[in-house]
């Protein structure tokens, strides 16, 4: 039972709660240290981005041999029946939640790795 988006679509949760857990976390971390964040963003998005792809194209290759499914009536793609819409909102037959879903973790991984490490390791601005 969902206490607080009962206003919204059952296809719809998904992507609310990513957006609204994860994306809140990610966002107080740069609230709360945009400028460690900042002169770290290499060590941040680069590897958020290569864990990212990897867990995407792994996800393409498992739905292509149907080592899972998604149910359409659970993700916004099952929603729509334009071909561009079906492609845009379930690329490579992996729905967007799913691709958020590794981006985000891979980035809040990887910001959270930078906040916990030692200061002598990260990189600082040198004046």
């Amino acid at each position: 039972m969902n206490i607080y988006a009962h206003w919204l679509p059952s296809n719809a949760y998904y992507v609310f709660h990513l957006l609204a857990w994860l994306g809140a976390v990610i966002a107080l971390q740069w609230l709360g240290f945009p400028r460690l964040l900042w002169q770290n963003r290499h060590a941040i998005f680069y590897p958020a981005i290569l864990l990212g792809s990897y867990l995407a194209l792994t996800d393409i290759v498992a739905v292509h041999f149907e080592v899972w499914h998604f149910d359409e009536k659970l993700i916004l793609a099952g929603a729509v029946s334009s071909p561009f819409l079906q492609f845009f909102l379930k690329p490579f037959g992996v729905p967007i939640e799913e691709w958020l879903f590794f981006y985000l973790t891979a980035l809040l991984v990887a910001q959270s790795f930078i906040l916990f490490l030692p200061a002598s390791l990260r990189h600082a601005k040198r004046d």
